[in-house]
């Protein structure tokens, strides 16, 4: 489920006082990846809101959830409200957002790389290129964070801004991989930078 993408506010005190309680507030996920909250809500000058309304944020999921947890400011409350409707309302009320994952997502899980059907050459450990990467996207509704490095499914609200990692070898793909809390059977691609550097990656 995305976010509510922006926020609005004509008045520059229901700005700086949102903005002055977001700066204190702090979320620890299940990893101690920490984000500020105060970090997501804009700067702004009084002057700014000379000609009215204006956006002051631009929220995912797992902030609105915070945000209907934790918040009183009656502008962003109203906000969420007139986006969601009341059941999902509710039950972000009772999301926590320091939750591990499903036990079915698990650490240290077996990483088989496969041909896929637009694959045209061996399985090789660095790409083809010379300083290359690898692109590693996920098939199965993962998203990847790149500031804390984790992967997650978007039922479980973490933090994402990617749908892409990088990694230099296959080794250092596997290692990666077996860091992450992942179920049985997810497929990633491993991409290169020809065609046909293109393969499976199962969970196992």
């Amino acid at each position: 489920m995305a976010g509510i993408d922006k926020t609005y506010t004509s008045s520059y005190k229901d700005c700086k006082e949102f903005k002055d309680w977001a700066n204190d507030q702090f979320v620890t996920f299940f990893n101690g990846y920490k984000v500020c909250i105060g970090e997501w809500v804009w700067e702004y000058e009084k002057e700014d809101f000379d000609n009215g309304e204006i956006p002051i944020m631009n929220t995912p999921t797992w902030l609105d959830i915070y945000l209907i947890q934790n918040c009183k400011a009656k502008f962003v409350l109203d906000r969420m409200k007139a986006v969601y409707d009341e059941d999902s309302y509710k039950e972000f009320q009772t999301v926590d957002l320091t939750a591990k994952p499903p036990i079915s997502f698990q650490q240290k899980r077996k990483i088989k790389i496969r041909r896929s059907n637009r694959t045209k050459y061996p399985v090789h450990p660095t790409p083809f290129g010379g300083k290359i990467m690898w692109w590693l996207q996920s098939n199965d509704h993962f998203e990847y964070d790149d500031d804390s490095k984790t992967w997650s499914s978007r039922d479980n609200y973490y933090p994402s801004n990617t749908n892409t990692s990088h990694v230099k070898t296959l080794k250092a793909l596997v290692r990666h991989l077996r860091k992450q809390y992942l179920p049985k059977g997810a497929i990633f691609n491993l991409i290169g930078r020809y065609v046909g550097e293109d393969y499976l990656v199962v969970v196992s």
